[in-house]
């Protein structure tokens, strides 16, 4: 019995330690295998992030989400350039501003189009006024001429004019316009508030060449620039062919009288200093 056990006791212990042995044997092979996954695990997601960036910076495969923003954007812009359609009186005047081709013409066009786009045409006629009256020195005679050749592809009445026209001159410097409806009206003149000689219609063709030269023709009005804190009276006589009407225009704002159809005579004393 005592042999027996000694020899159960010997093996056991022998085996223990075999075992232990192995147990440890096994613990570093599994810490070596855990370490290489990490190592593998890691190094793998490098390439994986780094083939998404790739990716994504080639444009081959970008993500469905940026892919569908940036179509919707661009189709916006492209269905807002096609839709968008310059008022004819922007792009007279630009065309007076810049006859020809170009890069300023182009700069000027673009810029214009974001304010009418914003919906922002008073800011958008202001800034044709500035150009204009800093290119032209704020002279009442080119004035005089841009009324008579851009004004009319303003679209809408005599109102709307108006309305252009006063924005307009906000940009433009320190002056005025008087435009006075051709319907309604049988006779009229102008003259300074002393009453000495009667202003001239400019010509069709030309521009202001005396000082006399004040009053502006075109198919349905007349327009008379004055400089700001001018006086002068107007004399006009009244027609049976429509209503008659009188605008003073500033960049402050609009004034506008009317008179209904008949042959009647008004004497209109005009001060530049005001709306009223």
């Amino acid at each position: 019995m005592s042999s027996y056990t000694k020899i159960c006791s010997v093996f056991t212990l022998k085996d223990l330690g075999l075992h232990k042995v192995e147990i440890r044997h096994a613990k570093a092979v599994l810490t070596y295998v855990a370490i290489s996954l990490l190592f593998l695990l890691s190094v793998g997601r490098d390439d994986l992030l780094a083939a998404n960036n790739e990716d994504v910076l080639s444009g081959d495969n970008p993500p469905f989400y940026e892919t569908s923003l940036t179509v919707a954007s661009s189709d916006m812009e492209e269905e807002i350039d096609a839709i968008f359609m310059f008022p004819e009186i922007y792009e007279v005047s630009i065309n007076l501003i810049y006859p020809g081709e170009g890069y300023l013409k182009n700069e000027l066009m673009a810029s214009i189009k974001k304010l009418l786009i914003e919906s922002r045409e008073k800011d958008a006629a202001k800034k044709l006024g500035e150009i204009i009256g800093r290119e032209r020195k704020n002279s009442k005679a080119y004035l005089g001429f841009y009324c008579r050749k851009a004004l009319p592809s303003v679209a809408g009445d005599l109102n709307e004019r108006a309305q252009f026209l006063s924005w307009f001159l906000s940009g433009y410097g320190k002056s005025g316009v008087v435009m006075v409806s051709r319907e309604g009206i049988e006779k009229l003149s102008a003259s300074g508030k002393r009453r000495g000689e009667l202003w001239k219609f400019v010509e069709e063709v030309k521009v202001q060449s005396e000082k006399l030269e004040r009053i502006y023709q075109a198919d349905d009005a007349v327009y008379i620039p004055f400089s700001s804190g001018e006086i002068f009276i107007l004399d006009i006589v009244g027609s049976d062919q429509g209503e008659a009407a009188v605008w003073k225009i500033l960049p402050g704002g609009i004034n506008r009288k009317a008179w209904a159809a008949g042959h009647w005579e008004r004497e209109i004393t005009i001060r530049g200093d005001r709306v009223n």
